[in-house]
C-alpha cells in the first residue's frame, strides 16, 4: 500500500529537509520555495487523510487501481493550485503588513510566488490538470485583495478549503455528508504554516531583495 500510495503523491511532495527547514526566509525566492513547500505539503496530507477515512479498509485496493491513482493525482494538482493561490495571497500580505508594501507591490508578490510555485512543483504533463478557471481566478483576487488585512487569521485561505471539496474524487453524496468536517480540516492545518511563515520571514530583507529585483527588471 505505501509503495502505490508514495506513486501517486511523490511528485508534489517536498523533501523532508525542504519541509523541516528553518532558515530565514530572506528574498523573493525564499518566499515562492516556503509557498510551493507548504502548499504542496498541505494539499497532499489533506486529501490523502480525507480518503483514507472515507476508504477505510478498502484504502490499498484502491490505490493499487490505475484508474482512481490518475484520479488522484489529478485532484492532488488542482487542489495545490488553489493551496498555491492562498499561500501566494497570504505570503505577499505578510511582506506588505504595515504598509510595507502598495497594493501593486503586493500583488506582484504574490503572482511572483504562484507563478514559481506552480512551475516548480508541476511538471508539463501535469499543467493539463490545473483548472481551467485558475488563472483568471487568481488574477480576480490579486485585484480584489486587502493586502493590509489578508495576513490576519484566516483571510487569505478562501479557495482550498473549497477545492478539497470540489475535487476529492468521492462520491457526491459524501461530500455533502462531509463537506464541514473536510473544510475544517484543511483550515486547522493551514494555522501552523501561517505561524510557520510569521517566525521565519525577515520583512526588510525580502523586500529589499523584491524591489531590487523590480527595479533591475526595469532596466533590463
Amino acid at each position: 500500500m505505501i509503495r502505490e500510495l508514495w506513486s501517486v503523491l511523490r511528485p508534489l511532495l517536498p523533501s523532508m529537509r525542504e519541509r523541516f527547514a528553518r532558515n530565514p526566509i530572506r528574498t523573493a525566492d525564499d518566499l515562492a520555495a516556503f509557498v510551493r513547500m507548504r502548499a504542496a505539503f498541505i494539499a497532499q496530507t489533506t486529501l490523502h487523510g480525507y480518503l483514507k477515512t472515507r476508504m477505510g479498509t478498502s484504502f490499498q485496493r484502491y490505490f493499487e487501481d490505475e484508474v482512481f491513482s490518475a484520479s488522484i493525482r489529478a485532484a492532488s494538482v488542482k487542489l495545490f493550485t488553489a493551496c498555491a493561490a492562498d499561500m501566494a495571497i497570504f505570503a505577499a500580505a505578510t511582506a506588505a503588513r504595515d504598509d510595507a508594501l502598495d497594493d501593486g507591490e503586493a500583488s506582484a508578490l504574490a503572482a511572483f510566488c504562484y507563478r514559481e510555485a506552480l512551475a516548480q512543483a508541476l511538471e508539463d504533463r501535469d499543467l493539463g490538470e490545473v483548472p481551467d478557471d485558475a488563472a483568471a481566478r487568481f488574477a480576480l483576487r490579486l485585484s480584489t485583495a486587502r493586502w493590509q488585512e489578508a495576513h490576519r487569521g484566516e483571510m487569505a485561505f478562501a479557495d482550498s478549503p473549497e477545492a478539497l471539496v470540489r475535487y476529492a474524487p468521492v462520491i457526491d453524496e459524501y461530500k455533502k455528508m462531509d463537506r464541514e468536517i473536510v473544510r475544517n480540516s484543511i483550515r486547522f492545518r493551514w494555522r501552523d504554516v501561517r505561524e510557520t511563515l510569521r517566525k521565519r520571514i525577515e520583512t526588510d530583507a525580502v523586500l529589499a531583495d523584491w524591489r531590487g529585483r523590480q527595479a533591475e527588471a526595469v532596466r533590463s
